[in-house]
C-alpha cells in the first residue's frame, strides 16, 4: 500500500499566508465595487419623477397639457403623482407651503443656473422633514413610497406666471426628495414647470454625473 502524506505545518502556514494576502487585496476592491445604496435610490427617484410626470402630463388629468388648467393644481398634481406610485403614506392636503419668492413660484434663471439651482436646493434644506415614516414634522403636502423614499413640496399651484425668457416660462414647483429618511443624506431638490419640464438642483446634478445625464432646460428649450 502506498503511504498517504498530508500537508506539513509549514505548508499550511504558507497557504494561509497567501490567502490572507489575497483577501487583503480583494476586500477593499469588493467594497469599492459595491453600489452606494443612496445613489441607487436617488437615481430611482429621479427616473421615477421623470417618468411619472410624463405619464401624468399625457393622462386625462391634464387634457390641455398644462398643470395650471385644473382646479386646485397643486393638490391635483400631488394626488396624481402619489396615485401612480406604491405609497405607504400620503397627505396631499398639507396646509403649509415652501416659502418661495414671497409666495410665488421658484424661478429658474437660465443665464445663472448655478446660483438659481443652489437656491432650489436651499428650499428643500430649509424645509427638511423629521420622522417621515409617521408623516413628518412639517404639514407640507407629502407622501412616502414603499421603498422608503420621502417626497414633499407639491405646494405651488402652477398658475402664477413668473418671469419668461424668450417667451418660455421659467417658474417651477419645488419637489424635495429624501432617499434615506432620517439618515444623514440631505434632500434633493427638483423643479417642475407647468408643462411638465423638470430641472434638478445642484446636488442632484452632481450625483447624476455618474452614469446619467441631468435634464437642465435652458431658455431656448
Amino acid at each position: 500500500m502506498k503511504n498517504k502524506r498530508g500537508f506539513t505545518l509549514a505548508e499550511l502556514m504558507i497557504v494561509l499566508t497567501i490567502l490572507g494576502v489575497v483577501a487583503a487585496i480583494l476586500t477593499p476592491l469588493a467594497f469599492n465595487a459595491a453600489p452606494d445604496e443612496n445613489k441607487l435610490r436617488f437615481k430611482k427617484a429621479y427616473y421615477t419623477l421623470q417618468r411619472t410626470t410624463d405619464a401624468i402630463m399625457n393622462s386625462d388629468t391634464y387634457p390641455e397639457g398644462d398643470m395650471s388648467k385644473v382646479s386646485n393644481p397643486a393638490k391635483t398634481f400631488c394626488y396624481a403623482f402619489s396615485d401612480m406610485l406604491n405609497t405607504m403614506y400620503d397627505n396631499c392636503e398639507g396646509s403649509n407651503a415652501i416659502k418661495i419668492n414671497s409666495g410665488s413660484a421658484f424661478e429658474y434663471n437660465p443665464s445663472s443656473s448655478t446660483s438659481s439651482l443652489d437656491t432650489l436646493d436651499g428650499y428643500c434644506s430649509a424645509t427638511s422633514v423629521s420622522d417621515p415614516i409617521n408623516g413628518g414634522s412639517n404639514n407640507l403636502p407629502k407622501f412616502i413610497t414603499q421603498d422608503g423614499i420621502f417626497w414633499w413640496g407639491f405646494d405651488y399651484d402652477f398658475d402664477t406666471v413668473g418671469k419668461k425668457v424668450n417667451n418660455i416660462r421659467v417658474d417651477y414647483n419645488v419637489v424635495c426628495v429624501d432617499v434615506d429618511g432620517e439618515g444623514g443624506e440631505s434632500a434633493f431638490a427638483f423643479g417642475i414647470r407647468n408643462d411638465g419640464r423638470v430641472i434638478v438642483g445642484n446636488k442632484a446634478r452632481e450625483w447624476l454625473k455618474e452614469g446619467a445625464n441631468s435634464v437642465i432646460h435652458r431658455e431656448n428649450e
